[in-house]
């Protein structure tokens, strides 16, 4: 691998990946008061490049992230603010096929979102707290965003540095470290690397 993750083979599913996994498409931010956001966003080198078709939803973008801006009332982001604050309510997986992604995680117990109010028309699923988490398989020249969006600036603009997200972090509730990890090994067959109490 490269120093950027496009610069690896696309994944496949495999044992060792069975979810098809591929890196980060989006996090999605929301705030009861967006322009906090858009000022964060712009300091940090980001650019608006797209405004959803017929809602209240933006991209702005550096390099291969994409932070996903929702202020659309009655959204599942907006809904999860008003529970929890503000914070990214949900985030897109890169996956290579959305559907065997979906049906692989429902198999090892993770539920399907079905409720209103998504961000993407993709398949997602709960996640920690509520969240969702999003499966992306259209990416790189084959854009997700494309459909529902118009785009107002060239896409990936460079910024100020940043190039891809190589990882997050979740804040969990005490005495839920163990269910989480037990969610992501089961479903992701991902591997604990570091622990923070």
């Amino acid at each position: 691998m490269g120093p950027f993750p496009h610069d690896a083979p696309k994944s496949e599913i495999s044992d060792a990946n069975p979810a098809g996994t591929d890196g980060f498409e989006f996090v999605e931010f929301a705030h009861p008061e967006p322009e906090v956001l858009r000022a964060l966003f712009d300091s940090m080198g980001y650019t608006l490049t797209a405004r959803h078709k017929s809602r209240d939803i933006e991209l702005w973008q550096q390099g291969d992230i994409t932070y996903i801006l929702n202020n659309d009332a009655g959204s599942h982001a907006l809904n999860f603010v008003d529970a929890h604050g503000p914070c990214a309510p949900s985030m897109g997986w890169r996956v290579v096929d959305a559907e065997k992604a979906l049906a692989h995680a429902v198999s090892k117990g993770a539920e399907e979102y079905t409720g209103p109010g998504k961000t993407m028309n993709a398949p997602a699923i709960v996640g920690i707290g509520g969240s969702l988490i999003y499966f992306i398989d259209q990416y790189y020249e084959r854009s997700p965003y494309n459909d529902e969006f118009d785009w107002v600036h060239k896409a990936y603009p460079e910024g100020v540095g940043f190039y891809y997200l190589d990882h997050l972090t979740h804040n969990v509730f005490k005495g839920n470290m163990d269910v989480w990890f037990r969610f992501y090994c089961d479903i992701f067959n991902f591997k604990e690397i570091r622990f923070f109490d």
